[in-house]
């Protein structure tokens, strides 16, 4: 029964993609839940952006996606990037850099590949990330004193810093 059920989900949300590689449209509206689910968001950051953040809308585009992970508002100081969901519980940097690694990975159709990869690409020149809030943290994405990222297992990661005793 569990593999039927896993098997049911699978289809559905291989047919999500699908349909969006197919329709190619950065506003067409998704059902939030599924869309979410689709592009590989953890299930308890999705419980909380349908919850909290879309609360009154049932419906949510691609664009509205993109715009949440890697937003178009620019913070004053250089190498800063806005990051909007990163205002959200269950949020974290592991988990937010694995997402945009995810759906760097992704097919959504020409047009909005070239609209994720515009993002993904001011991703890859920041050196720090924060959300939109004035109390949120940010966090290094680059090494010290370059501006390229420094990748591991695929995904750009902070450095390590080392113990002292």
């Amino acid at each position: 029964m569990l593999n039927g059920e896993y098997t049911a989900k699978w289809r559905t949300r291989t047919s999500i993609l699908a349909e969006l590689t197919a329709a190619d449209d950065l506003t067409k509206k998704w059902p939030k839940v599924d869309l979410l689910m689709a592009l590989g968001f953890r299930m308890a950051a999705a419980r909380n952006l349908c919850e909290y953040h879309w609360a009154d809308r049932e419906f949510v585009s691609l664009a509205e996606i993109f715009e949440l992970l890697v937003s178009s508002d620019r913070d004053p100081r250089p190498g800063y990037l806005i990051c909007r969901i990163l205002d959200f519980r269950n949020i974290g940097r592991k988990g937010f850099l694995k997402l945009t690694s995810n759906l760097s990975r992704m097919d959504f159709g020409p047009i909005c590949n070239s609209a994720w990869q515009e993002k993904y690409q001011q991703l890859m020149k920041a050196h720090r990330l924060k959300g939109l809030s004035n109390y949120s943290w940010s966090f290094p994405v680059t090494e010290e004193g370059k501006l390229m990222a420094r990748f591991m297992g695929g995904t750009p990661c902070p450095p390590k810093r080392r113990r002292r005793f």
